[in-house]
Parts: C-alpha cells; sequence; structure tokens
C-alpha cells in the first residue's frame, strides 16, 4: 500500500496559468496541514504554495498542472509517491477533480456541507498516511453521460418542486467541488420566486472550482401551470376517458405546443437573468410517472415516449430562439418504441443524478 509522509516539509507547485488563490490549491494545502496536525505536531504549518517558475529544492513536492481546456473536459489524473505527487486535469476542473480524488485517497470524507471528517494515523504521532491507491487516471466522457470514463456529475439541490436556494452558498460549493461535482442543479421554480442575488452568490462561489450551475430537472409539468386545469381541461392528459391534472399533459393538442412554447420562454428567460448565463436546462418527466402520459384518440397513436419527445423538441425549439448555444437534456423510460426524431440541441440522459 502507497503512503504520504507528511513528516517531511512539503510544497504545492501550481503552474503559471493558475493563481495561488484557486480554491482547490488552498483547500489540499489546508487538508494536508490538517493531517500532519493529527499526527500530534498542532503547531505544524500547511505545505505551502509556490508558483512551477520558482525554484522550491523541497525535500517533498506536490506538481499541479492541467490544459487550459472548457470545464466539459472533466478528467484527471494523478500518481503519488512517499515524498512525490503529480495531479493532472485537462481542464481547471479536471485540476479540482484530482485533487479531492487524491485527498479521498488519503481517507478524507466530507458526508455533508460543513462537515469533514479526517483518518486517524496509523500509530502513535506517526506522520505517514496511507493511500488507498497510489494513481487514479479518469478521462472525459461526454457531456450527456456516454463514452469514456467521468460523465458530467450533477447534483440536484434541494429536491424536486422547490423554490429554495443555499443560504451558505460558499461552503454549499466547496461540499459540491469536494463531491466532485461538475454542475449544481436548481429547479426552474427557485429562478422564479426572487432568490436572484441568492442564485448570484451561489454561481460565483461554484465558479470558482469551474462547476456549472444548471436549471431544471423533474420540471417537465411546469410548462403548462396547473391552475389552467379548471377552465383548459382539454390541454391536460386523459386517463380512461377523464382529464387528470396531475402529470403532464396532452401533447398532440396545438394550445398544448402553444403554451409550452410561451410557458418555457418565460422560465428560460428568468433562469437566464436571474442566474447568468445558463447552458443547460433539463426537462425530466415526474418521478415514477415517466410512462403516465395521454390517452386521448389522438395520442393514442404515440407511445410514451413519442409524447416526451413532442413536448421537449417544442421546448427546445423555443431554447434556440433565447438561447442558440445552450441545450435540453431529457429522459424516457426505455423499453417502447419511439420513433419522433430530435432536434440537434436535445441531449438524452441514460439515467438522472
Amino acid at each position: 500500500m502507497s503512503a504520504l509522509d507528511l513528516s517531511k516539509e512539503w510544497v504545492i507547485i501550481y503552474p503559471p496559468i493558475l493563481t495561488a488563490t484557486g480554491k482547490c490549491v488552498l483547500d489540499l494545502s489546508r487538508c494536508l496541514g490538517l493531517l500532519a496536525g493529527t499526527g500530534g505536531k498542532q503547531g505544524r504549518n500547511p505545505p505551502s504554495i509556490v508558483d512551477s517558475s520558482v525554484f522550491t529544492g523541497a525535500e517533498a513536492e506536490i506538481i499541479l498542472n492541467y490544459d487550459n481546456s472548457g470545464s466539459e473536459r472533466n478528467g484527471f489524473m494523478w500518481r503519488a509517491e512517499s515524498t512525490r505527487v503529480e495531479i493532472f486535469g485537462e481542464s481547471y476542473r479536471g485540476l479540482c477533480n484530482g485533487v479531492y480524488s487524491f485527498l479521498s485517497a488519503l481517507g478524507i470524507r466530507w458526508p455533508a456541507p460543513g462537515q469533514e471528517q479526517l483518518p486517524s494515523v496509523l500509530a502513535g504521532d506517526s506522520l505517514v498516511f496511507p493511500l488507498s491507491n497510489s494513481s487514479m487516471s479518469e478521462p472525459s466522457g461526454n457531456i450527456d453521460g456516454s463514452g469514456a470514463a467521468a460523465p458530467r456529475q450533477r447534483f440536484i439541490f434541494p429536491g424536486q418542486k422547490s423554490n429554495k436556494v443555499p443560504r451558505k452558498s460558499e461552503v454549499y460549493a466547496a461540499w459540491a467541488a469536494r463531491q466532485r461535482c461538475d454542475a449544481v442543479i436548481l429547479p426552474l421554480s427557485a429562478f422564479t420566486a426572487g432568490n436572484r442575488k441568492k442564485i448570484r452568490r451561489l454561481r460565483d462561489h461554484l465558479a470558482e472550482y469551474d462547476i456549472a450551475l444548471e436549471a431544471g430537472g423533474r420540471d417537465l409539468s411546469s410548462l403548462i401551470p396547473r391552475s389552467l386545469y379548471i377552465l383548459h381541461r382539454d390541454i391536460f392528459r386523459m386517463d380512461d376517458g377523464k382529464r387528470k391534472k396531475d402529470h403532464h399533459f396532452c401533447p398532440t393538442n396545438p394550445q398544448s405546443i402553444k403554451l409550452i412554447k410561451k410557458t418555457g420562454a418565460a422560465l428560460f428567460r428568468k433562469a437566464g437573468a436571474n442566474g447568468g448565463y445558463i447552458d443547460v436546462f433539463h426537462l425530466w418527466p415526474e418521478k415514477e410517472a415517466e410512462a403516465l402520459w395521454c390517452s386521448c384518440p389522438s395520442c393514442r397513436a404515440f407511445t410514451h415516449p413519442e409524447q416526451n419527445r413532442i413536448v421537449v423538441n417544442a421546448a427546445s425549439d423555443t431554447l434556440s430562439e433565447i438561447f442558440p448555444e445552450a441545450f435540453v437534456t431529457f429522459y424516457e423510460k426505455p423499453g417502447e418504441v419511439c420513433n419522433v426524431p430530435l432536434r440537434k440541441n436535445l441531449i438524452k440522459l441514460e439515467t438522472l443524478p
């Protein structure tokens, strides 16, 4: 088993394209300092942080580097010996993932925002800490989760149909980074509930780790407000000959499509105004209701996935007019025939966060 000898004087060397105030770099130094303190030397300083152009002559080094790519490249690799560690990211986002993968291999855990658990030392006041792995490599996958390893990891806060935004956004952003989240999703309702300052603050703290802010979730039904049921029942789904207010709507009704585009445009613009530019919107069916679509005479010609695609196609058309570079992710329950083609700005997720 590999181990890290923290009895040495460690130096963290960062690349010229990064500043010494990079959040993951500061966290790496802080965590190693805490580990050294658990070994009975409470006054021990954390590793110093220096530019790679400086010759340190240090007896132990952590060398950081990354490609100047976009955050969609989230892959990394690292390898460690007792007095030398190299961590490389395909981007700054990838470097953050590599740093926290390495710290996790040392046994550090973050079970919840603001909580941190350190491993115990091997024996007595020893400063030699075991590593669960001597190296790790996770290349980038595609943003939709397909392809190689390491698809974009997303976390939904705080859950379905809630307009809450984390109050301690700096603490929450740090926790998301330590969990190696590449994106945090806020429900669409959060962007329409007067949370502009909170959302902007959260976005700024997430940006310090190059974590994206995304909008939506299981919000597909929000494209047709439930308040319309009393006067416009024909736009809601039919089940056993009766119109139902819960779960989705009637996608073949022309008025439904018009309303989806109108409501979608308002929600997309609101999210963009309150959250800054957002390039990913999620429109997924309600949980355990993925197959509860309309059975009216015109909808019977379409399977449940096809009805779902009719709706997300309409929403994506609207999004492309407002944010041409943005896209919509969607989810459909597998197993049924689906012959409805997709718009170019739609991405199908095989699994949900």
